[in-house]
């Protein structure tokens, strides 16, 4: 399993602990998936745009996700407008899907988003802000960390790893003990991330978590760092390690490591 599939799932999860926490299914629907290739006719920009508008919340988010699928940044000031809606499900819809469009007139309104009283769409927001590659989501998603959600800890920390900014890293470290399994897999995760070799010790540690994904994502987050003062610990670490899964995952990470400093 290589790492970015790693960072998928625990996505994945945390999206799916902030959902159930609200009680409320995914937004995606089977009536409403559609794949970026699909072929929209030439009006169906402005129908999309009618159905934001609509009273019934459920087409209101199939239009905020179909707008975000069909790439055109004219829907960026529309979606913005959305991310003000009074359900839930639309404004975290909405927070998706400007994050497919990957325009920055974006990052202010999703900043502002961290602060929406409903969990699972903080926790969309955060995640989208990484996404948008803008320093300016730095500040409010370190302060994101302490969120008293989990879901919204561990999104915050995934974004935080995708801005590769050197001044989230003292705080990803000092988050290393969350109660939150999935919050600490999602901070191994962004330390791999940031691609900084300050980390290694951090992760190291985190070798000897309770929960297999952190140490998995450890793992492989060690291999991305190619630090081979790790090579000690993560030899031992698959040695010791029981769940044959795990083990396996942790020794492709350590083969990885390896081959990074055997002679050409």
């Amino acid at each position: 399993m290589r790492r970015d599939r790693v960072i998928g799932i625990v996505i994945v999860l945390l999206s799916a602990q902030a959902w159930a926490a609200q009680d409320v299914v995914g937004s995606a629907s089977s009536e409403v998936e559609v794949s970026k290739a699909t072929s929209f006719r030439p009006d169906e920009f402005s129908k999309l745009l009618e159905k934001l508008k609509s009273q019934n919340a459920t087409e209101r988010r199939d239009a905020a996700e179909q707008l975000g699928y069909l790439e055109d940044r004219r829907a960026v000031e529309p979606l913005v407008g959305m991310l003000k809606d009074q359900d839930a499900d639309v404004r975290a819809a909405t927070a998706d899907a400007l994050g497919g469009l990957g325009d920055k007139r974006a990052v202010e309104p999703l900043i502002g988003l961290l602060s929406d009283r409903v969990a699972f769409v903080r926790s969309a927001a955060a995640r989208v802000l990484g996404q948008l590659s803008d320093e300016r989501a730095v500040t409010p998603l370190l302060a994101a960390l302490k969120d008293s959600s989990s879901s919204v800890r561990g999104a915050a920390a995934i974004g935080l790893g995708s801005l590769k900014d050197g001044r989230a890293l003292p705080e990803l470290v000092a988050m290393v003990r969350d109660e939150a399994p999935d919050v600490r897999a999602a901070i191994a995760a962004a330390l791999g991330t940031l691609r900084d070799s300050r980390a290694s010790d951090t992760l190291v540690q985190m070798l000897k978590d309770d929960d297999k994904r952190v140490k998995v994502t450890a793992a492989l987050s060690l291999a991305d760092l190619g630090d081979k003062r790790a090579v000690t610990a993560l030899t031992e670490a698959v040695t010791n390690e029981k769940d044959e899964e795990a083990r396996s995952q942790m020794k492709e990470a350590l083969q990885r490591l390896m081959a990074a400093h055997s002679p050409r």
